[in-house]
């Protein structure tokens, strides 16, 4: 029996390699008998898939639940520290008496041009001293620190960018505050320079303005750390090759002295005047959040 059934199996597949009309013709035959009979054999199945799939489901939304109620548990041990350290903070503020910090008014402007050139990374912006704008502001967008005004004409200003090859900022890496100075050198990541050898410092630390100099207020988000082979490196948060809008922060700067024109009166805090508000599309000087 064994080798009629290998006889009549190798001749079946034979047949079907040749694709003969006979062998067709049975397959066909065959899955027509067959169609119903599977179809009615399916048919008291499919409440118990139907079951299956729901109970697949339950068990999966069963995890997820578990999951979101450990992160609910995180997310209020969290709060409650924070909690905890927001009343320090003012308790030690309170005692030490430290003046709190003030919100910096801006102006927002529109990008007009941009030059790329082989030694210069600069863009110029629709605002100038008509609107309170001074050499030496910092220059941010909605995602970070893009660079400082090195020229203001009265309706226009260049803006040099970080990643320019006379860009230098003091910074602050990571946790540990360890302080650096990121330097641009006309590549889309600029260098982090100055950094002590054994620096708590590791790849993905969110990097800060230091405030250091005075040129940039402290805290102005800049990047993030990249370990590379030779120097470590920073990936801006700013696009710096998309940008539309930026805005121009009224910080005074010791490079304001260099500037020809007078800074803003002391109490205006650099705010333009009302009649400039909204001139050529700016919404004007803003506080700060």
């Amino acid at each position: 029996m064994l080798a009629i059934l290998v006889v009549v199996s190798a001749g079946l597949m034979a047949l079907d390699r040749l694709n003969h009309p006979v062998v067709r013709d049975i397959r066909w035959r065959v899955s027509d008998w067959l169609t119903p009979v599977l179809a009615a054999a399916v048919e008291p199945l499919q409440p118990v898939r139907w079951a299956l799939r729901k109970f697949a489901d339950l068990s999966a939304m069963r995890a997820e639940l578990d999951r979101l109620r450990a992160d609910s548990r995180k997310l209020a041990a969290a709060e409650a520290q924070a909690a905890d350290l927001e009343r320090r903070l003012a308790e030690l503020s309170a005692l030490a008496r430290v003046v709190p910090d003030h919100a910096l008014p801006f102006v927002s402007a529109r990008v007009v041009a941009t030059s790329s050139g082989v030694f210069v990374r600069s863009l110029s912006i629709d605002a100038g001293r008509d609107h309170a704008v001074r050499s030496g502001y910092p220059v941010v967008s909605g995602s970070g620190l893009v660079g400082r005004i090195v020229d203001a004409a009265p309706a226009s200003a260049r803006v040099l960018l970080l990643t320019d090859l006379t860009s230098r900022v003091p910074v602050i890496v990571g946790k540990a505050a360890v302080r650096a100075i990121m330097s641009g050198d006309n590549s889309r990541q600029p260098r982090l320079e100055f950094v002590a050898s054994d620096a708590r410092i590791a790849d993905g630390d969110e990097i800060v303005t230091s405030g250091v100099g005075g040129v940039y207020p402290r805290g102005l988000h800049v990047g993030r750390l990249v370990l590379g082979a030779r120097v470590p490196r920073v990936t801006l948060h700013a696009a710096l090759d998309d940008l539309d809008f930026v805005s121009v922060l009224m910080h005074a700067t010791p490079l304001g002295d260099l500037d020809n024109d007078t800074a803003p009166a002391a109490n205006g805090a650099g705010v333009a005047p009302r009649a400039l508000a909204g001139k050529g599309g700016h919404s004007g000087p803003e506080r700060a959040p």
